[in-house]
């Protein structure tokens, strides 16, 4: 989206951690078939992760006051090297049941039995789509 010049500074953005997915729950269960055909399953730059960080970044209005965020954009990006990669909305649709099951788990919220029964709730639905 072009603003067009209202100003000499950058327009600014801010950018939170949505959670973590692992690589081993971006393939759809008992198969071998990648769920994002856009990213590859290994870092192209490093390829050395176990997980991805997936991050929302938020344009802030500048001129107007703000009373929220504006334009989510979803990013995908390799914990070692930091590389990023735009995901469309049905991309983070797949991979956002995932992220709030793993932000459950690394806060303490649920313990690892529950964790692991979630987990198989999740990939026993995704056999059915």
């Amino acid at each position: 989206m072009y603003f067009g010049k209202l100003s000499d500074r950058p327009i600014k953005r801010e950018r939170r951690l949505k959670g973590r997915v692992r690589q081993s729950q971006m393939f759809r269960s008992n198969t071998q078939e990648w769920l994002l055909p856009r990213i590859n399953p290994k870092c192209e730059n490093c390829n050395n992760n176990e997980y991805y960080n997936i991050y929302t970044t938020y344009i802030k209005p500048f001129l107007i006051l703000s009373f929220g965020e504006w334009h989510p954009i979803f990013q995908i990006v390799c914990p070692v090297c930091g590389e990023t990669i735009e995901l469309d909305i049905d991309e983070y649709l797949l991979l956002s049941p995932f992220i709030k099951l793993n932000n459950l788990l690394e806060t303490g919220k649920t313990d690892e039995y529950e964790y692991k029964y979630r987990l198989e709730v999740l990939e026993s639905k995704r056999l059915y789509r």
